[in-house]
């Protein structure tokens, strides 16, 4: 399997989850202000949607989208829950998608200052909720990690390079995740550590 990666962007919850899973992997950087990978192919000829992750697949072939990226990592590990627990999965892996990876949009982009101050807002009302629908839980899905958890980690690290207010429930969350050795070793391989 090949993951297409852009250090700290939303594809280090699929760098965590394959390292966590024990899924061999290649992990191939892309400058995605170039569209470039890291031996100068065009990432455009790669994936047509010209963002990670992607990751290329013996059976499926290329396979984009955190929704299909994380549940396909998932169920080639232990990580995927079954029942109902599923989804709840596919669930947050939607909200932390649409909800809060979203909201980061005009961050990301360069917006205007009303617009950025306007997002910081938003997404600081986001993780509270985040913090009321998790009910005093330590992940997200039942008593046990799940790749959506990696998920909104990954959106937590954001919180912190963009000084968004967090809850403390989400700063604990944070912190345990970053102790994990599979995170850390996947922020080691794309440079974050």
């Amino acid at each position: 399997m090949k993951l297409y990666f852009s250090p700290g962007a939303c594809s280090l919850a699929s760098h965590i989850a394959l390292i966590e899973e024990g899924i061999e992997h290649e992990a191939v950087r892309v400058d995605l202000s170039k569209h470039e990978t890291e031996n100068g192919d065009d990432f455009y000829a790669i994936s047509p949607r010209g963002y990670v992750p992607a990751i290329e697949t013996d059976d499926v072939g290329l396979l984009t989208e955190n929704p299909a990226v994380l549940t396909y990592i998932a169920d080639r590990g232990d990580a995927a829950p079954s029942g109902v627990d599923r989804y709840k999965m596919l669930e947050w892996i939607g909200f932390i998608g649409t909800e809060i990876h979203g909201g980061y949009h005009p961050l990301f982009g360069g917006d205007t200052d009303d617009r950025q101050a306007k997002a910081k807002d938003r997404l600081a009302e986001t993780y509270r909720l985040t913090e009321t629908l998790m009910d005093g839980g330590d992940f997200l899905v039942g008593d046990r990690l799940t790749v959506a958890d990696n998920y909104l980690f990954v959106t937590l690290l954001w919180a912190d390079k963009f000084g968004i207010e967090l809850p403390d429930a989400l700063t604990t969350f944070r912190a345990r995740n970053k102790g994990r050795p599979a995170v850390k070793q996947a922020m080691e391989a794309e440079g974050l550590i």
